[in-house]
Formats: C-alpha cells, structure tokens, sequence
C-alpha cells in the first residue's frame, strides 16, 4: 500500500435502512428501503417473512434533502 497520506473520502451516494422485527424470534433485521413489497429472512432463526414497503417517495425526498448524504457529513470534514 502507497504510504503517501490518504485523505478521508466524501460520499457519493446514500441509502436508507428499514428495521423489521422478526416474528418468531424479534431480532431487527435491516433492509434497504425496500419500494416494493418483498419477503425478508432473518439471519438468526432463518424465518422468512414478508415485509410492508417504504414509500418511495418520502425516501426519494430524504436522499434528496441530504443531497445523496453529501449534506448529512461532518462540517468539520467539508
């Protein structure tokens, strides 16, 4: 690896997370924002699940109101 001083790396791009309980064992599992309704499976008991779907838009409009997470960095790294 170069020894040269990296600097720290600014977003490109963000995602939105969405916490589902597990039915049968209630560990959070995380999803991307899942737009469409989708099966999710739990990586502690194996249970699949289907999940209810974020609404596209409100995701759309957070992503947007943090610039795809360029607005959301530390100001002290800007």
């Amino acid at each position: 690896m170069d020894k040269r001083l990296m600097l720290p790396v600014k977003p490109e791009g963000m995602e939105i997370v969405y916490y589902y309980s597990c039915p049968s064992c209630g560990r959070k599992v995380p999803l991307l924002a899942p737009l469409k309704p989708a099966m999710a499976a739990c990586d502690q008991c194996s249970t699949q699940f289907p999940v209810v779907p974020a609404d596209a838009r409100s995701v759309e409009f957070v992503k947007t109101m943090l610039n795809q997470g360029r607005a959301g960095i530390d100001p002290d790294y800007v």
